[in-house]
């Protein structure tokens, strides 16, 4: 996005007092903007749809239709991103989130200025979670065998460098940066990589790596 526009955010949440108490933290932020809040998982898709922000902050226990079913219809039909803010923090819960097409999940007690940053971080194709979550994720189905391994040792050395940059959240242009290269090198590595670990999407590779602990947190 354009450095001189503001980040356009959408909260979906059923609870008006956080809605409100998000809204002020966010629009104190130069760079951001509330373009619209939402109550039930129905009104968040549908104000989704027509407002497009940037990301959509998005609580799970939603009346209506919960915040994951939401979030898999806003993913699939338009270009913003979703966040989770909850207080779930049930294994089976961020894995299925992750799978639907999260870009970041963070517990409801995470510090504003945590919030404030991962919006960022998210709105630049980065991908943010919590520490507990990512620990929680790490920990989720962990021991599944040398499978994995394997895999991961036939990537090359340099194969291996961009993929632990994406896990770690970093856009392919972040990643070209870091590595001095053109972004166009990092996504014929990121074609590789998704080959040999029989992965389709960068969500997939997080995903991958937080479940084999091989990352401790992004």
């Amino acid at each position: 996005m354009p450095t001189n526009e503001k980040i356009k955010l959408l909260i979906a949440d059923d609870h008006a007092i956080l809605r409100q108490g998000l809204r002020r933290i966010l629009e104190a932020e130069s760079d951001m903007s509330v373009v619209g809040e939402a109550a039930t998982g129905t009104d968040a898709v549908r104000k989704a749809r027509q407002l497009k922000p940037d990301v959509v902050i998005m609580d799970i226990s939603m009346p209506e239709q919960d915040g994951i079913e939401s979030m898999r219809q806003i993913v699939k039909s338009i270009s913003s991103r979703v966040v989770i803010l909850s207080v779930h923090l049930e294994q089976h819960v961020i894995s299925e989130a992750v799978s639907a097409g999260a870009a970041g999940y963070l517990a409801k007690d995470s510090l504003d200025h945590e919030l404030v940053s991962a919006l960022r971080t998210i709105v630049h194709g980065g991908t943010v979670f919590s520490s507990q979550v990512s620990k929680l994720l790490a920990d989720y189905a962990k021991g599944g065998g040398a499978g994995p391994s394997r895999a991961i040792e036939s990537l090359t050395a340099r194969e291996r460098e961009v993929f632990f940059l994406l896990a770690e959240g970093k856009s392919p242009t972040e990643v070209a940066n870091a590595l001095f290269v053109s972004p166009k090198t990092i996504h014929t590595h990121r074609q590789h990589i998704m080959e040999k670990l029989g992965l389709g999407t960068t969500t997939e590779l997080i995903r991958f790596a937080l479940r084999q602990g091989l990352i401790k947190n992004v």
